[in-house]
């Protein structure tokens, strides 16, 4: 996981600490199947046959368990290493958040998206109903180096 060290990563991680996000440690891999229901967008097998579950690019994840959202963590992120289409990267920010509706995670969306652009090269952004809310998924690249002019 980046140590934030860079104006990019930290820039990113305290806009979205700044919108309410909490951050959550990027676990590179959970075994499928889990009782919390964790899962990244890539599923792998092992020599063993486990079957995992890596952190990797896409929007088909969950990194908040229901019982987390019944204690009310509604907007959450992690950031960290990540498998890409084009390889490996330390990079990956994946951000989870439950509305009570579609209009609300709409403008979530826009508004987070629209604080990340300094930072990110590309995003992926997904919607859907969960658990009784509008659930807004957002796989971004953060970009290397210094962040943009206007973020600072």
């Amino acid at each position: 996981m980046p140590l934030f060290d860079d104006e990019v990563c930290a820039g990113a991680a305290a806009a979205l600490a700044e919108a309410g996000f909490t951050r959550l440690l990027a676990v590179p891999a959970v075994p499928a199947g889990t009782p919390r229901g964790f899962r990244y967008p890539l599923r792998t097998k092992t020599s063993g046959g486990g079957e995992w579950f890596l952190r990797s690019w896409g929007t088909d994840f969950e990194i908040v368990s229901r019982s987390w959202l019944r204690r009310g963590m509604r907007a959450s992120f992690s950031l960290g290493w990540a498998v890409l289409p084009e390889g490996q990267t330390d990079r990956l920010l994946l951000l989870e958040a439950f509305e009570p509706d579609t209009a609300a995670a709409d403008e979530r969306g826009r508004r987070v998206l629209e604080t990340l652009a300094p930072y990110v090269c590309r995003s992926a952004v997904a919607r859907s109903a969960q658990w009784g809310y509008a659930a807004l998924r957002v796989a971004a690249l953060l970009r290397s180096g210094e962040a943009a002019e206007g973020s600072r």
